[in-house]
């Protein structure tokens, strides 16, 4: 496949986000949590909900379940589908979401990411998730050989009000001309691990791809890590001057916003689009506060995590001649 600009920008333009508003299983998901067997283990209790939300969940909101990344579906963002404020529901629910969503979370042993909140030191810290500071449009986890194909967000709370930004990979390419974009296509970056990880790790990837199934695919993190520094260093030093252009653009970018509300789920193809976050909506002295004495249940603003890639419940190609 020839990735020409035009080629490209074709592609891209068909994507979008998703916003659906689910409220109308609320009552359901509330009465089924207040009435739940507290003797059940997380899993059982994460099948129960994968029950309801089946039966409750309308046809052309299911659907959505198989096409994150497919037919111009970049991000989808539900809402209302909880009310109470309870860490423990938002678990579960999260947890149910994803499996619905095919997504099979990855815990790495040298990364605690599924519980998103102020840490402390976080006033500190810019592009990091548990950090006050703004977090620079990216895709996750591009120093991993596994795959990262999805990536999923649900809001417990946020009194804050900060939400999740979520940029549409055009807002790359509009920016560039056929020059830059051709040049962009024949890239490739080293990707680099930051305060994320209790380790460094890096990898090499062409920053755009084509995949029969998913179209265009894109690798880019545009964050500078604390720490670490870039966290995208072009392979080709002739290249940096494009990714450090494109950077100083994303200002002028449009985002789509997630609700930062109780009750969010947003679930994005990691290699189509980027997200972020700007700076958490609090006093800086107030954020070191909470970040030094927060509890799950303290906490102003609570997200639940998981990213990595879609389960596959296809027989490897080999089985062929059995069937």
């Amino acid at each position: 496949m020839q990735l020409t600009p035009q080629f490209i920008r074709e592609q891209l333009h068909q994507e979008r986000v998703v916003t659906r508003n689910v409220e109308y299983v609320c009552e359901h998901i509330e009465s089924w949590w207040k009435n739940h067997d507290l003797c059940l283990s997380n899993h059982a209790l994460k099948l129960q909900l994968i029950s309801l939300l089946s039966l409750t969940l309308r046809g052309d909101d299911r659907y959505y379940f198989d096409n994150v990344g497919k037919h111009g579906i970049s991000a989808v963002c539900f809402t209302g589908i909880f009310h109470t404020d309870d860490y423990y529901l938002a678990l579960i629910t999260h947890e149910a979401l994803c499996e619905l969503f095919h997504l099979r979370d990855i815990k790495y042993p040298y990364e605690n990411h599924k519980a998103l909140f102020l840490k402390p030191g976080a006033e500190k810290y810019r592009d990091w998730g548990n950090g006050y500071g703004e977090i620079t449009p990216h895709s996750d986890d591009l120093y991993e050989t596994q795959p990262t194909d999805l990536l999923a967000l649900t809001v417990c709370r946020d009194k804050t009000r900060t939400p999740t930004q979520c940029f549409l990979a055009k807002n790359v390419t509009d920016h560039l001309d056929n020059s830059e974009l051709h040049q962009l296509a024949q890239m490739t970056a080293v990707f680099r691990s930051g305060k994320n990880v209790r380790l460094s790790k890096n990898l090499e990837r062409k920053l755009i791809q084509y995949d029969p199934t998913y179209g265009i695919q894109l690798h880019l993190d545009f964050r500078i890590d604390t720490e670490v520094g870039e966290r995208m260093i072009a392979t080709d030093p002739r290249d940096a001057g494009l990714i450090k252009n494109i950077r100083q653009g994303i200002p002028s970018w449009t985002p789509v916003y997630s609700a930062a509300t109780t009750g969010t789920f947003f679930i994005l193809a990691n290699h189509k689009a980027l997200h972020a976050r700007p700076i958490i909506n609090l006093n800086i002295g107030v954020a070191a506060n909470q970040a030094q004495t927060t509890k799950f249940r303290e906490t102003p603003r609570l997200l639940f995590r998981s990213k990595g890639p879609r389960h596959n419940l296809s027989l490897e190609q080999d089985y062929g001649n059995y069937l």
